[in-house]
């Protein structure tokens, strides 16, 4: 391991954590987007590479140099993006923490509108943004409430956002005061750690501010240190259960059955369905949200989503049927969505 972290460094009000692995090309632009976003007054930086192979490493070091405000570690193996994470947070000098990954768009700015919010908070709810094209009609809203003006809620009803699906699960759109996030909070599990994260943050809470501004633009992108992984419905599961154990009291029934559907059966199936997996993952992925599906309320589900309803009764009485009509459902979706970008653009 090589360790920048022992220079000195002024204590910060904001620390930005970015986990890197092989970034490549994308080194240089993200380098750029953080010496501006850690340059304004009490804004630093923890940098962590994952064991880059491509000379991300080196990059960093190069671009990094001299700055007292960026700390860099650089590790020999990887260990994973959850484990990079705590490892930052340790490094962290910030009383608030924002997560970014390099290959998204994010800015300085997004930062300052979020730290404007913090005041009387310990969990920022911003918006966050997917595009899947250069375009302005080639994006989505992933994250965040529309309201029209911030406001400030219990947490409570900020853990009940988490468990209906109104905020998800994502690091980037949100802005943590460190004392919440408490020690290693995000297990070492191949994916899914965010939310978990997000859970252990929100119960924690007294406060959060729920703002309308979009602060990051996610892009999937090959080879993210977030997003080079094979599905895992154990992780799933695991997240699952930790995030109804930690917020699932301040639901109601209705509300953990519809998360269970939402999030796990009907989550699992979806991504071995978007992601191709062969047919035997296929079925035991199947096998498994039939399973989950089995004890779920649907009277109690379809009062909050029927679709996800008519879903889950798939799962119970003919689980085969799942995977094709999503299949069906999500070609209709992509074209759909490939029309609206081509007419933006004309």
């Amino acid at each position: 391991m090589i360790n920048s972290a022992e220079k000195p460094t002024p204590s910060a009000t904001a620390t930005i954590i970015i986990g890197v692995r092989n970034a490549g090309c994308g080194v240089d632009s993200m380098a750029t987007r953080l010496l501006e976003a850690v340059g304004g007054s009490g804004v630093d930086a923890v940098v962590i590479d994952d064991g880059s192979t491509d000379g991300t490493g080196e990059a960093l070091a190069a671009a990094f140099d001299g700055s007292p405000s960026i700390t860099l570690v650089r590790h020999a193996e990887s260990a994973g993006i959850a484990a990079r994470r705590n490892e930052a947070l340790r490094l962290a000098r910030g009383e608030l923490i924002w997560f970014v990954d390099h290959d998204d768009e994010w800015s300085g700015a997004g930062l300052a509108t979020l730290l404007a919010n913090a005041g009387g908070a310990d969990v920022v709810f911003a918006r966050a943004d997917f595009a899947w094209g250069p375009g302005a009609g080639d994006r989505r809203l992933v994250d965040g409430v529309a309201d029209a003006e911030p406001r400030t809620i219990p947490r409570e009803a900020g853990a009940r956002m988490i468990i209906d699906g109104t905020i998800h699960g994502f690091l980037w759109s949100k802005l943590f005061r460190r004392a919440v996030l408490g020690v290693d909070p995000f297990p070492l599990q191949v994916s899914q750690s965010d939310i978990v994260g997000v859970a252990r943050a929100v119960e924690a809470a007294r406060a959060i501010r729920v703002i309308p501004d979009v602060v990051y633009v996610y892009r999937r992108q090959p080879g993210s240190i977030t997003r080079s992984r094979t599905p895992d419905i154990r992780a799933l599961a695991s997240a699952h259960d930790s995030v109804l154990g930690l917020l699932g009291s301040f639901a109601t029934a209705a509300g953990r059955d519809t998360f269970t559907a939402r999030f796990l059966c009907l989550a699992a199936v979806n991504t071995a369905v978007r992601w191709g997996v062969p047919r035997p993952v296929m079925r035991e992925t199947v096998r498994a949200a039939s399973g989950w599906a089995r004890p779920l309320d649907l009277r109690a589900v379809a009062g909050r989503s029927r679709p996800l309803a008519a879903a889950m009764s798939l799962l119970k009485v003919a689980p085969p049927l799942l995977p094709v009509a999503l299949r069906t459902a999500l070609g209709t979706l992509d074209a759909l969505r490939s029309l609206r970008s081509l007419v933006a653009r004309t």
